[in-house]
């Protein structure tokens, strides 16, 4: 007589069952250990900001987030405030912007991005007051044990103008895009810069042709400023002491002028500059008077550069390229003598 095989499956299907409802309680805990892991995040951040924002203001500076939330659950943890502004008064600073709205995947935190709503007003030492705006601000971040590892900011058709009152006077520079990265790299900082189709119109000065700037170099000792800043928050004198290599600094005409500069580079505590670089000039003498404009007190060290070329310089793919030697800020084109650069 054939055996039934209805016995046999009942177990099976029990089993089946089983294992159903484990993996249904499995996937009940773990959105709910999510769940509560959000919103331990999501208040932890919260109580960091408060607390940083009244860290800021013993030490001097007021720091405004307006209307300030935490969002993004399940797979986002985010903050956006209406406004931010920042008054720091000891330091005769001020600025304020629209909207921010800063996020990060929760299964990766240390990587922020950030939108930033324009425009913002600026009150510093030694400016004019400026109206900045733009049509896209946008900025990340990438955080590890150390702290910040690397932060890039992009921006379209940013706009700096005098301001008037609250509001934009007269524009004195506008581009297309920029760009600007900086990463760690062991002890040393890498920082790349470009900026396209700048357009600039200061105060008493003729009328420059658009032009493009881009920058890639090293700094041998600064890997620290990505987390506490910029030392005294002063560029020039943060400088001093340090050194580094220079990949490429270039300004580029869009009639075809350029010139690109390379080498290695120190500084010393007293600002003057020394190195070896390789200079590569097309159109020099569109470049020269650009050059003396955007970098004052360089004007003569330009003429003089241009007017050597003819003697010292050698052709290179369509450039006419000379090795300069820079030392203590004295700067030479083999024996002849360019003048000095401006001390930082």
């Amino acid at each position: 007589m054939a055996r039934s095989s209805i016995p046999e499956g009942r177990p099976r299907r029990s089993r089946a069952g089983a294992k159903l409802k484990t993996l249904l309680v499995l996937v009940i805990v773990l959105a709910l250990a999510g769940a509560g892991a959000w919103y331990w995040l999501a208040s932890e951040l919260d109580r960091r900001i408060a607390s940083a924002l009244e860290a800021a203001g013993g030490g001097g500076a007021a720091i405004l987030c307006e209307n300030r939330q935490v969002f993004g659950f399940p797979f986002r943890l985010g903050l956006s405030c209406d406004r931010i502004a920042i008054d720091a008064p000891q330091d005769g600073l001020s600025v304020s912007a629209g909207s921010l709205r800063t996020a990060s995947q929760i299964y990766d935190p240390g990587h922020i991005v950030a939108e930033l709503a324009g425009p913002a007003l600026v009150s510093a030492p030694d400016l004019p007051p400026l109206h900045l705006d733009w049509r896209l601000a946008q900025g990340s971040t990438t955080l590890w044990t150390q702290g910040l590892e690397r932060a890039s900011l992009v921006m379209d058709a940013p706009v700096v103008s005098l301001r008037e009152g609250e509001g934009a006077g007269t524009p004195i520079a506008r581009s297309q895009r920029l760009e600007a990265h900086a990463r760690r790299n062991g002890a040393a900082l890498d920082f790349a810069f470009t900026d396209t189709g700048v357009a600039a119109t200061l105060p008493n000065v003729p009328p420059l042709p658009p032009f493009d700037l881009a920058a890639d170099l090293t700094l041998d000792g600064a890997a620290g400023w990505l987390r506490t800043g910029v030392p005294g928050a002063n560029v020039s004198e943060a400088l001093r002491g340090e050194a580094g290599t220079i990949r490429r600094l270039a300004l580029t005409l869009p009639g075809g002028g350029g010139a690109d500069l390379s080498g290695p580079f120190r500084v010393s505590e007293s600002g003057e500059i020394s190195g070896d670089f390789r200079l590569a000039v097309s159109d020099p003498q569109s470049i020269a008077g650009l050059v003396g404009v955007l970098v004052p007190g360089t004007g003569g060290l330009a003429t003089t550069v241009v007017g050597a070329l003819g003697f010292v310089g050698r052709q290179e793919g369509g450039k006419t390229v000379v090795d300069v030697q820079v030392r203590e800020g004295e700067a030479r084109l083999g024996f002849i003598p360019l003048g000095r650069l401006p001390r930082l």
